[in-house]
């Protein structure tokens, strides 16, 4: 199938799909003025992707992430005709808008009018170029508007790795001092493959065996290599934003950068907030490194092998420890075709596992750690998980947390899926994490990478921010919860316990479980009902309806520009500040201030919009 090229309404969806954006300073009561003194105005637009960015530069401001974003640098570039900020803005706007092509950013991105004002251009620069050298050369279709693409591909990709670095963490400290994360974060550490074509210089390659059978029924093995880098994230499971991240060959593990990834993000939260808890897979099996964290206070929760002996240890000591079962209720079906499927999940607590030889303190020349003196540390075994024998076989899951109550440490670590599921995944379907890269090496894969994570970001806490300041009522309606009975079951005896049933929890509410219990007294628990910046605040509600919302709220709105100033007004607002008599005005414009009371001409038989002028009046 040949390659489609993407059209503007595309691209508008794909900006939805992100999130709402703005650098010219909106001013509604002054442009109100301008159209009803018959002043003038610059330009008139439809609201579209500028109505989708205008909010978003607000949150940019109030949050300080602009400030910062301000302070970049690019040391590489002798000669630059623009601020470094301008560069960052648009490549920024372009992984929001989701544009494939470096080539379609002339017709997609840098000749929309709307959308550069905000940014901070003018329109003669839209429509004339910022330099007109080479101008003789250029045929009408090489023609380009703004800029060449190129020069922005080529600027972008010429950012160190350090000052890429500088601009992610910054940003993150910045939404920490705004008050985005809780005191005390869960957080997941996961990595995946960033794959390229060999061409690309500065990857590295892994081999990855594939078995299948043919049509014949005979085993094939084939040896496939993959080329290019492997993107490792550090998370917070609360708002799923990442909160660090590093950029490694493909080939590399990813255990070795876990301490590093933590300690950076410690500092990026410093000191509004601090990682608590850490929940991560089979990869960072990496006994120094997790002793390090337990040294560090934060507890931690990682899935054993299956040849380690601390494994081999607990499934021994579970096999005659208390079961915990929790019955969840899942409903199908409505009306009268309803009914309740029962999901059984069973799992056991064991303590003191110390077969891990690696789990412990650094090695002291001369001395030896006896197994009675090495850390010990505790695990939750799970034999079914809702209905299911898990996958791989019986999970252990080793923590140094008390797991006197199981479930948190099992939910905390189910929790870790989102990274993948909401993360990765999301950022390579809308994000074109993979791909879109603007140069073909490693300088253009780590620019782009690093500005879709910064993007998603900042993206998700406005969406946070905007969603913290609705009324509990105005939010959208919570996906339902699982109901859930709880009772332990005595091994020798088979006597069934039932146990109270916790307060339910959102089923889109990550790390739900939060607050672990904590032995830090200094931090208060926050109580059930504080509208803390968590993604559950979404209340299930996906990208889709979110677009459709937003489309919906836009529709009839248009963008008004004067100097370095703009307002956005419904169109009928603007044909009543014009002067321009409307016979059928929406209700929900509202009625009751005449046009000339209000220095308005129109007609008199129908009142101009109470709330279109009050709004601007005062």
């Amino acid at each position: 199938m040949g390659y489609q090229p993407q059209t503007a309404a595309e691209v508008r969806e794909n900006l939805a799909e992100q999130l709402d954006w703005r650098l010219a300073e909106r001013d509604d009561q002054a442009i109100a003025q301008a159209l009803v003194s018959g002043d003038g105005v610059d330009a008139v637009y439809t609201l579209n992707e500028a109505g989708l960015l205008d909010g978003f530069f607000v949150f940019l401001q109030e949050s300080k992430v602009l400030a910062h974003w301000q302070s970049f640098q690019i040391e590489a570039v002798r000669r630059v005709f623009l601020p470094a900020i301008s560069f960052v803005l648009l490549y920024g706007v372009r992984v929001l808008l989701g544009i494939e092509s470096t080539h379609a950013l002339p017709q997609l991105l840098l000749s929309n009018v709307a959308v550069m004002s905000l940014i901070g251009f003018t329109a003669y620069q839209v429509t004339h170029g910022l330099t007109r050298r080479g101008a003789a050369r250029r045929t009408e279709a090489s023609d380009y508007a703004l800029m060449d693409p190129q020069t922005l591909a080529e600027t972008i990709s010429k950012a160190s790795a350090v000052e890429l670095e500088r601009l992610f963490n910054g940003s993150i400290h910045c939404l920490a001092a705004f008050g985005v994360f809780m005191a005390e974060a869960m957080v997941a550490v996961d990595g995946t493959p960033v794959v390229t074509p060999a061409s690309y210089g500065g990857g590295g390659y892994q081999r990855k065996k594939r078995t299948w059978r043919n049509r014949a029924g005979v085993e094939v093995t084939e040896v496939e290599f993959l080329f290019g880098w492997r993107l490792i994230v550090l998370v917070d499971l609360v708002t799923l934003i990442p909160l660090a991240l590093k950029i490694v060959r493909i080939q590399s593990h990813e255990a070795p950068y876990l301490l590093e990834l933590v300690r950076q993000a410690q500092h990026n939260l410093a000191p509004y907030s601090r990682i608590r808890w850490l929940v991560v897979d089979r990869a960072y099996v990496d006994g120094p490194s997790l002793y390090a964290l337990h040294e560090m206070g934060i507890k931690f929760v990682v899935i054993a092998k299956t040849p380690m002996k601390a494994y081999a240890t607990a499934r021994r000591l579970s096999q005659t420890a208390l079961i915990h079962e929790r019955v969840e209720t899942r409903r199908h079906g409505h009306g009268s075709q309803a009914w309740t499927e029962p999901l059984v999940t069973r799992v056991t607590s064991v303590t003191d596992i110390r077969d891990w030889a690696t789990y412990r303190p650094p090695t002291q020349p001369g001395k030896r750690l006896t197994r009675p003196n090495r850390p010990a540390l505790n695990a939750v075994v799970v034999s079914q998980w809702r209905n299911q024998i898990p996958t791989g076989g019986v999970r252990v899951y080793l923590t140094n947390l008390d797991v006197t109550n199981p479930w948190p440490v099992v939910d905390a670590y189910d929790d870790r899926s989102w990274i993948e599921n909401g993360l990765f995944r999301q950022n390579k379907q809308f994000g074109r994490l993979t791909r879109w890269f603007p140069k073909k090496n490693e300088a253009g894969v780590r620019s782009h990478l690093v500005f879709v994570m910064l993007m998603f970001a900042v993206a998700t806490a406005y969406r946070l921010w905007q969603a913290a300041q609705q009324p509990a009522e105005g939010l959208p309606p919570s996906a339902p919860s699982l109901s859930a009975t709880y009772r332990q079951i005595d091994p020798h005896t088979g006597e069934v316990t039932d146990l109270p049933t916790p307060p339910p929890t959102s089923t889109t509410h990550l790390a739900s479980h939060l607050p672990l219990e904590s032995d830090d007294e200094s931090v208060a628990a926050p109580q059930p009902d504080t509208r803390s910046m968590a993604y559950s605040l979404f209340g299930g509600q996906g990208t889709a309806r979110w677009r459709r919302e937003l489309a919906q709220q836009n529709r009839d709105k248009v963008i008004v520009f004067k100097g370095h100033r703009y307002g956005i007004f419904d169109t009928h607002e603007l044909m009543v500040l014009a002067g321009i008599p409307v016979q059928n005005l929406p209700t929900h414009l509202g009625f009751g201030v005449s046009a000339q009371s209000n220095g308005v001409s129109g007609s008199a038989e129908r009142s101009p919009p109470k709330r279109s002028v009050e709004r601007f009046t005062g």
